[in-house]
């Protein structure tokens, strides 16, 4: 049978893994508790067990559990969220490329393109940066900056692009400071998440 320490060490190594749901960390202790006892009934000693146990339930961390908890109780919130964000990404990149056509041949109805630009950085960008830190947890700083970063150069160049067009201030350092942060920050995150994940794949 498993000793109280035994039990104080499973829930401190729950309690700090990061899950935050109470609930939770007493579901999973009672589970993995319940696992190590089957197998210290078979003849395992307790750290032969707990290892077990834990590469059964959460091979990646517990942090995982929580992920895919989340996922579950959110499913529809989440899809429907997925669907908003590439439908407004697709109408607004659309009416961009129609108002872009509009303006190179000065047909009326350029400023189809403004509307776009305006969507794209207003609705499309907020929500797949809501979407992939609600529903994809990056405990990586490297992958949490490549997403900022990529998303900053592009608000920027949405930005100035408008300015551009309207004759605004200001474009010139905007669209400057777009292709410097994607340059010199989007870029070499990027490269070093792909060297990473090949070398993690490998």
């Amino acid at each position: 049978m498993i000793t109280d320490e035994q039990v104080d060490l499973i829930g401190n190594e729950i309690s700090e893994s990061g899950i935050t749901s109470a609930e939770l960390k007493d579901d999973l202790l009672d589970h993995m508790c319940c696992l190590i006892e089957i197998d210290m009934k078979k003849g395992l000693d307790f750290e032969q067990a707990y290892q077990k146990a834990f590469l059964q339930t959460s091979p990646n961390g517990y942090g995982e559990i929580q992920n895919e908890t989340f996922f579950l109780l959110n499913y529809n919130k989440i899809m429907n969220m997925k669907r908003l964000t590439y439908i407004s990404g697709f109408l607004f990149a659309l009416i961009a490329t129609i108002g872009l056509l509009f303006k190179l041949l000065h047909w009326p109805g350029a400023t189809l393109f403004l509307v776009g630009l305006l969507g794209m950085a207003c609705v499309f960008v907020p929500l797949v940066l809501i979407n992939k830190f609600k529903t994809e947890v990056h405990a990586v700083l490297s992958e949490k900056m490549k997403w900022i970063l990529g998303a900053s150069s592009f608000l920027l160049f949405c930005f100035g692009g408008v300015f551009k067009i309207l004759h605004l201030p200001g474009s010139v350092v905007l669209v400057v400071s777009a292709f410097v942060i994607f340059g010199f920050g989007f870029l070499p995150f990027l490269f070093f998440r792909m060297y990473k994940t090949s070398i993690e794949s490998a």
